[in-house]
């Protein structure tokens, strides 16, 4: 008597009377199918970033990691250096030397890098949502919107930011491997996904809750008595690696009533983010995408709830599109959660820099924004009573979409790669105004912007011109910072510092080594004296805040 053929994971966990309705179920992805599917991802992402990896460069902690990286002395002395920065995740003080040690000050080649990470990331989503069931067409539209989504695009335009997108590709890794662990009944393969969780952990903390979490989709897939064992391992790994990060992050605790006031902001704004998602051309309409999106929601649910009344045991393809925006709330939901005792400029946003908090949760918009477009999709083939009808239409939709995140991305391009612009021009004008630099001297630079837009930053605080300098004169003991909003010179008797809102203060620079240039003009002082000091200060003033505000 031959043995019964199993369908879905090759476990008793699954019924077979019962697998033929399920939906969602763990899958064998064959591998020429990958290899199609993430050389048009990646394909996808060439086209997409190339032309910014020739025309963009540094901003930020770039500038201050090539420092760090470069000229603390030997690959040894930078790791310790990194280790002094970031102890609480430890595989970037690793990380981050061999990236400069590759490439050097080559600006182009750390972008291209960081949009490799994100093409990356795009791939292992497409292999775990092909994994669990998606059909090919879906799974890789899904991923391809993950990969061109405009509101995370800080982790592709900024290559420091590409260590969230490092994180999230580990994290992604690890849920892949471990669901073909399963499938495969391979102890082995699990404990390397295990590996992998802890890795993401210790490289950015971003994906920790969703790795906690993931024993949920075991569940899902396999039930409680399959899953319960590989989850609790996840969960030690997990939870080791969330107290070594708390252990080792200093910062002031903000207590139960700051962190729900934290949280507070995170939902409204992640509303916001939604209406983005969902709308991305246009005039921000942020109400009337949520009601819309939550009708669909509902619509599909009532559907699926009287497609499950029906006596013949059919799965309603309504359902798969409810488990996809679920699992995207989920995912969402679980991206934002670890930043609620965080600082409260972690906080979901559209714009620049600040929106690599959306590092995980953008990829749950996604999915969101997808499942809705599968419903309407599912329905007008309902009613034209065609299948085909209706991947047409979803897919249709969703590209209408993509068309919108591609819009959105290349404006956003322009404006990273004119602020680099901006940076160079203002680099080369202070080179000029003080072409020689004694050991030890320190420049107060007014005058000249601080962002080019919300979140894309110029002359925006020390780390990033400080690093400009001592890398474009090639001295480390050099040090600059610029005259920001807010901030004015202040001159002591031994020396002068910058002073401003919120108690700041810079460290004090002695006479002989201070150096104010008005960054536009040329104009330049080196007070020797307090006196000196305080005749000249007052010609040196911020430059604009803001050159734009649209991003």
């Amino acid at each position: 008597m031959g043995s019964t053929p199993q369908t879905a994971v090759g476990s008793a966990a699954t019924p077979p009377s019962t697998s033929r309705e399920r939906i969602w179920r763990i899958e064998e992805v064959g591998g020429r199918e990958l290899l199609i599917a993430w050389a048009l991802l990646g394909l996808l992402g060439l086209v997409v970033f190339a032309p910014y990896a020739r025309d963009g460069g540094f901003t930020l902690d770039d500038w201050s990691n090539g420092v760090g990286a470069l000229q603390s002395g030997s690959f040894f002395d930078a790791i310790s250096y990194f280790a002094d920065l970031t102890s609480y995740r430890p595989v970037l003080v690793v990380y981050v030397p061999i990236t400069y040690e590759l490439f050097g000050m080559h600006m182009s080649l750390h972008i291209a890098w960081a949009a490799t990470i994100g093409i990356a990331v795009s791939c292992l989503l497409f292999a775990i949502l092909r994994t669990v069931g998606l059909p090919r067409p879906h799974a890789w539209l899904v991923s391809a919107l993950v990969l061109v989504f405009p509101w995370f695009d800080s982790t592709r335009l900024w290559p420091t930011a590409s260590q969230v997108t490092l994180g999230v590709a580990l994290a992604f890794a690890g849920i892949w491997l471990a669901l073909i662990a399963f499938r495969r009944r391979s102890l082995l393969l699990h404990a390397i996904s295990l590996l992998l969780y802890a890795t993401s952990i210790l490289t950015y903390e971003i994906a920790l809750p969703l790795l906690g979490a993931a024993g949920l989709l075991y569940v899902l897939l396999l039930g409680w008595r399959a899953a319960w064992r590989r989850w609790v391992a996840d969960l030690v790994v997990v939870f080791a690696g969330a107290g070594w990060a708390a252990s080792q992050t200093v910062r002031e605790a903000s207590g139960l009533d700051g962190n729900l006031r934290h949280l507070k902001d995170i939902v409204i704004m992640s509303g916001n983010l939604m209406g983005h998602a969902g709308l991305p051309v246009g005039p921000q309409r942020t109400t009337l995408v949520l009601l819309v999106l939550g009708a669909i929601s509902l619509l599909g649910l009532a559907l699926w709830l009287r497609d499950r009344s029906r006596s013949d045991g059919r799965p309603s393809p309504f359902a798969r599109w409810l488990g996809l925006g679920a699992g995207g709330i989920a995912v969402a939901a679980l991206g934002w959660v670890i930043f609620v005792p965080a600082d409260p400029y972690y906080t979901p946003s559209i714009y620049g820099y600040t929106n690599r908090v959306n590092g995980l949760a953008g990829v749950g918009l996604v999915m969101i924004v997808y499942a809705t477009c599968g419903i309407v999709g599912t329905l007008v083939g309902r009613l034209a009573r065609q299948t085909r009808v209706a991947t047409v239409a979803t897919l249709a939709l969703a590209l209408a979409v993509g068309v919108g995140y591609l819009h959105a991305v290349d404006r956003h391009k322009q404006i990273w790669t004119d602020a680099f612009r901006a940076e160079l021009a203002g680099i080369g004008l202070l080179k000029t105004a003080l072409p020689d630099l004694p050991d030890g001297s320190f420049v107060f630079a007014s005058g000249y912007p601080m962002f080019q837009t919300l979140g894309v930053p110029i002359f925006s605080t020390t780390w990033d011109l400080d690093g400009m300098v001592k890398l474009q004169y090639r001295n480390q003991t050099l040090g600059a910072a610029p005259l920001t909003s807010g901030v004015t010179i202040s001159c002591a008797a031994e020396g002068a510092k910058l002073v401003g809102p919120g108690g700041y203060e810079s460290n004090l620079v002695p006479y002989g080594l201070v150096h104010f240039v008005d960054v536009p003009t040329g104009r330049k002082a080196a007070p020797r004296t307090a006196a000196e000091c305080r005749r000249a200060a007052p010609r040196f003033r911020p430059g604009p805040e803001y050159l734009s505000y649209d991003y």
